[in-house]
């Protein structure tokens, strides 16, 4: 009689808690900002301006949601996307409060601290 062995279990590893946490933060971040960018520009009215800012903002919350991806599958640019992508919401979040004092943009601020701190912990590389 032969014994037959998965060898799948064996190769499969799963992604540490801080991966698992930054990817999931960075893409609600992105999924959730992406709408509300449309949303509340489309509440004002659209003009050039507001289209020109909803066309990067998606372009960034794009490139935001396949860095989490990319983190949470290994590869090998995904922690860097995903460093890049926190810090570059956090910015955004500090422009918004001295600019337009929108105290809604701290929750985004906070979480994408929070996912920054995960993915540059040592266990996440």
């Amino acid at each position: 009689m032969s014994t037959v062995t998965s060898t799948r279990s064996a190769t499969t590893r799963r992604p540490p808690a801080t991966v698992v946490a930054a990817s999931v933060l960075l893409g609600l971040i992105a999924a959730i900002g992406g709408y509300g960018a449309i949303y509340f520009t489309g509440l004002e009215g659209w003009n050039g301006i507001g289209a020109s800012f909803v066309v990067t903002y998606e372009f960034l919350s794009v490139g935001g949601l396949i860095a989490a991806i990319a983190f949470l599958r290994g590869h090998r640019l995904g922690r860097p996307a995903v460093i890049a992508y926190a810090i570059w919401m956090i910015y955004f979040t500090v422009f918004k409060l001295v600019a337009f004092q929108e105290l809604q943009a701290i929750p985004f601020g906070v979480i994408a601290t929070i996912a920054l701190i995960c993915a540059t912990r040592p266990t996440s590389r």
